[in-house]
């Protein structure tokens, strides 16, 4: 292709992406998840995903031994096979044929809790960075590491609690276990349980984990797209991990475990920030975004703008931002 043919395709390209663009900001429901995604990708927020995903990974093993240490004090020699098979139905990473028996043990059951809460904590603030991130706080307005870690004790005992909860109903409703002989009006019961738990449960956390003022509506919208999103996972985790595990064994052997359980908190870690990134978006108007050339809406100017503010490390520090007035529209 000559010169002139590859400048017209070019052009023609662009003029088209324009005009895609122009269509975009002229309808919300355009506009809204176009300005979501675009500050998802600018605020980087796949590293912080990964941040969270790598500390849920670690406490994933400590929470499966207290949970087998408890079985092991509580349920009765006779039925233990069985708890362990509907186990296995709830949760396809845990192989019943990997345990060899189940026993209380208090030097174990000592051992999951400490370093399940070491690890839990570290997984609430990893996450609590990322909102202050999302909502562009200043770094000089974040809390200090005593008050993470009180807070996380707090979304420990109450998010995490819940979180566990809506894992047990989702489980027993979509795994089809006949345990608790639930009927199909039960199901549907169980299912709607579950998502009102999700969303309250992504309504707590936006609210306690976030730095700003914010209220019970600025972080609802986003808490039932990830509530819903979540609930989907959950519901769809035993097909989904039970298919790909059985055929990423045979190529990764071992490590398909490791491999199945990081990409899967890293996708519950992309549908919460989401989550967050749309209750932004809608609180601070950061809709339309312009999706070719220099910044040209208002919303791009506040988000740059917040940008620059996130960078500054005193309270006395001031941080000015400037743009060509014409291109401002």
């Amino acid at each position: 292709m000559s010169e002139q043919g590859r400048e017209t395709v070019v052009s023609r390209a662009r003029a088209g992406l324009e005009r895609a663009d122009a269509v975009q900001q002229e309808y919300k429901s355009l506009s809204v998840p176009v300005a979501v995604i675009r500050k998802f990708l600018e605020d980087q927020s796949t590293r912080m995903a990964a941040m969270i995903a790598f500390w849920a990974f670690f406490s994933i093993f400590p929470l499966f031994l207290v949970l087998i240490t408890l079985l092991g004090f509580l349920v009765p020699d006779n039925v233990k096979g069985d708890v362990l098979g509907h186990l296995r139905s709830m949760l396809p990473l845990l192989d019943p044929s990997s345990i060899q028996g189940l026993g209380g043990s208090w030097w174990a059951l000592i051992l999951g809790l400490v370093t399940a809460l070491w690890s839990g904590l570290a997984v609430v603030r990893a996450t609590q960075t990322a909102f202050n991130a999302v909502w562009e706080l200043p770094y000089h307005a974040r809390p200090s590491l005593p008050r993470q870690i009180g807070r996380s004790v707090l979304v420990l005992a109450t998010v995490g609690v819940g979180l566990v909860a809506s894992t047990v109903v989702t489980g027993f409703v979509s795994s089809g276990t006949d345990l608790l002989h639930v009927s199909w009006l039960g199901r549907i019961a169980g299912y709607a349980i579950a998502i009102v738990l999700d969303i309250g449960l992504f309504v707590a956390a936006f609210r306690i984990l976030t730095d700003r003022e914010i209220t019970l509506r600025d972080v609802l919208p986003g808490a039932v797209l990830s509530g819903v999103l979540f609930w989907i996972m959950q519901t769809l985790s035993s097909l989904i991990i039970s298919r790909y595990l059985s055929s990423a064994q045979n190529t990764y052997g071992t490590f398909a475990t490791v491999i199945t359980l990081l990409w899967w908190f890293y996708l519950q870690a992309i549908v919460t920030l989401l989550g967050a990134q749309l209750n932004v978006v809608l609180k601070d108007r950061l809709h339309p975004r312009a999706l070719v050339g220099p910044p040209e809406t208002e919303a791009d100017h506040r988000a740059y703008e917040a940008y620059a503010e996130e960078r500054t490390y005193h309270e006395e520090e001031r941080v000015d931002t400037e743009f060509p007035p014409e291109r401002r529209r």
